[in-house]
């Protein structure tokens, strides 16, 4: 039986210390669980690596030999493995970012992939998360910059890096600044910040003004001529989507709505951790 990679690490871990506690150690696991991997890795192999006494290790001469190989195969794959990550970085990926994040993620993300990963060539794909989501499934995309809470799919993985207040606003000279029915301006369908907002503050769809939009410019735009009220992400704000706007104001105190922004990608994906490196750029200045 060909033997794990995990048990070869063991051995060599064995080899260094002379010592089946401190390998033990070394390898971060308890001496019962260390012993068991050596001694699967000699049923694997039906040979006696080692013989064990009170006061030390002996590698057999089999033993020895098995250990200088298993060295040139974990120094072999820790190669192929860094190969693999280099191609990754100097390749072409396709990344889907809904909306509500683009524009004030995007620059400063693509500043620093520009600084850590020069070669690599970067695809955009802007669309709601659920085409985003058609998308992946159909591995259109490598990627995408989401936003959670948001019902995923058994085949979707998803890795979380910041969260995101929401805030409400309304304009300054509104009579009733409360949620009245009909006085809720939101995305229209498909956008997860829709869900956010309803799910966050218990609203209901009474609540909803019969406008909807694509876009939280002209979202703000409404606001301002007060046709109803509604609620900001607050990177939007940090952003100075608000700068042109005196006539709306924002309710800073309003935390109860949040949503963390991250990344979502296929299960079983190789390319797993490189794709969390990538996303832990997003909040990197």
């Amino acid at each position: 039986m060909t033997p794990s990679l995990k048990n070869l690490q063991y051995l060599i871990a064995l080899r260094k210390t002379n010592h089946f506690s401190r390998a033990a150690s070394e390898c971060f696991v308890s001496p019962s669980t260390f012993s068991a991997g050596i001694a699967k890795l000699e049923s694997d192999l039906n040979v006696e690596l080692v013989q064990r006494n009170n006061k030390s290790v002996l590698f057999t001469p089999t033993g020895k030999l098995v250990v200088n190989h298993a060295i040139s195969v974990i120094a072999e794959i820790n190669i192929l493995v860094s190969t693999a990550k280099l191609d990754f970085f100097e390749s072409e990926v396709s990344i889907g970012v809904i909306p509500t994040i683009s524009t004030y993620i995007l620059p400063n993300f693509l500043s620093n992939l520009n600084k850590h990963y020069p070669k690599l060539k970067i695809i955009f794909k802007e669309d709601t998360s659920d085409n985003l989501l058609k998308q992946l499934d159909e591995a259109k995309i490598d990627f995408a910059i989401f936003a959670f809470p948001y019902e995923l799919p058994e085949s979707i993985e998803n890795y979380q890096v910041f969260s995101d207040s929401i805030h409400f606003i309304h304009h300054k000279n509104r009579n009733n600044k409360a949620i009245d029915n009909g006085s809720l301006l939101l995305l229209e369908q498909g956008h997860c910040l829709r869900s956010h907002i309803m799910q966050n503050n218990e609203l209901l769809n009474r609540h909803i003004s019969n406008f909807s939009c694509t876009s939280i410019s002209t979202l703000v735009a409404m606001v301002d001529t007060d046709i109803g009220v509604s609620f900001l992400p607050k990177m939007a704000i940090d952003y100075g989507i608000l700068n042109h706007y005196p006539n709306i104001s924002i309710d800073m105190n309003s935390t109860k709505t949040k949503r963390d922004i991250g990344v979502i990608y296929r299960k079983n994906n190789q390319q797993e951790e490189n794709i969390k490196e990538l996303a832990s750029l997003l909040v990197k200045s």
